[in-house]
């Protein structure tokens, strides 16, 4: 006797979120123009500070934040008008980057405990007598802000975009298919690191290049070259990463594991001082570097050794998303 096939499940109600997109849009936008009214502040505080310390003003020091700020201005108004569209491209991204962003936030507020730490002799060394209640509550307040824009900000962007309601209502309000549909979204947030890297490698000066290399700091041109070619093979990675070329990711392994145990040593053999001299820093600011107790601390190099490994982890995660054969869909 046959056995009736049971009906298929019905599915849950879909809830309209493009109130919730139009607001969170809305913020992304005004995010992005703030983002560009800051961007002169940069170059200000870097003239300021040459004058009241009396010292040239460096554009190498002032162009990486005009650099990060100007792209994040085009890239959040960019970013928040597709939300406000309900663009299924803008939501995808949305999401990788918020999740990024929260994985950096949670990073930077495990970091900021030891330099918080280091705050009392930092201001000892420098002369300055502070109230410990003050400096307490001084404390609080970083380690406040740090939490709030770098961990409820993006978690927030991270619930909202990944909900199935919000991922659902962009699918019917936008039905083309959009090339950001075509890549699981765990490689495509792999794929947009490697992008953003190369592009911050490749659009800064080469001046002060230093590159470590198995107990050697490679500085000059052959660090800037070296530089230049790990930029150039990100890009290349990144390339074969949204194709799903298990060959690429095996490459890519290969090279992250070599450049990690190449740091390591050179930082063992070498010493963090050491590289920050090499980096071609204005007098001025080396001596403000070597002055912060936690360059000397071993933290300074256990933390990028855990970061590392944890980054080697989601690597190992990710390799069923790269069939063994390419031409054949990965699994989601």
């Amino acid at each position: 006797m046959d056995t009736p096939s049971l009906p298929p499940p019905i599915p849950a109600p879909v809830k309209d979120r493009h109130l919730g997109l139009i607001i969170f849009g809305s913020l992304e936008v005004l995010a992005g123009l703030g983002c560009a009214l800051l961007t002169p502040l940069v170059f200000v505080g870097q003239m300021t500070e040459a004058k009241q310390n009396d010292h040239p003003f460096e554009w190498s020091l002032a162009l990486p934040g005009l650099l990060m700020l100007g792209l994040m201005a085009v890239g959040l108004v960019w970013l928040g008008v597709g939300s406000i569209l309900a663009r299924r491209w803008a939501r995808a991204l949305l999401l990788c980057l918020s999740s990024m962003g929260l994985v950096v936030g949670v990073t930077a507020l495990v970091a900021i405990v030891p330099l918080l730490s280091s705050m009392d002799e930092k201001m000892l060394q420098q002369g300055q007598q502070v109230p410990p209640g003050m400096l307490l509550v001084v404390k609080i307040i970083a380690a406040a802000m740090v939490f709030i824009m770098y961990v409820v900000c993006p978690g927030a962007l991270v619930l909202f975009y990944r909900s199935r309601h919000v991922k659902q209502t962009c699918e019917v309000r936008d039905p083309v298919e959009r090339w950001t549909d075509r890549c699981p979204l765990p490689v495509l947030a792999l794929c947009l690191l490697q992008v953003a890297g190369s592009v911050s490698v490749l659009a800064l000066p080469g001046s002060g290049a230093v590159f470590p290399l198995f107990g050697y700091l490679a500085t000059g041109w052959a660090g800037r070259v070296l530089m230049w070619g790990f930029a150039v093979f990100s890009l290349y990675a990144a390339r074969g990463f949204y194709r799903l070329n298990r060959g690429v990711w095996l490459a890519y392994m290969g090279t992250m594991i070599t450049a990690m145990i190449s740091m390591a040593v050179t930082f063992l053999v070498v010493g963090l001082p050491e590289y920050y001299r090499a980096s071609g820093l204005p007098e001025w600011q080396l001596e403000q570097v070597l002055n912060n107790p936690l360059i000397h601390s071993d933290l300074m190099v256990a933390f990028p050794v855990v970061s590392g490994l944890a980054y080697l982890g989601y690597l190992i995660w990710l390799r069923r998303f790269f069939p063994v054969d390419s031409t054949r869909p990965a699994s989601a």
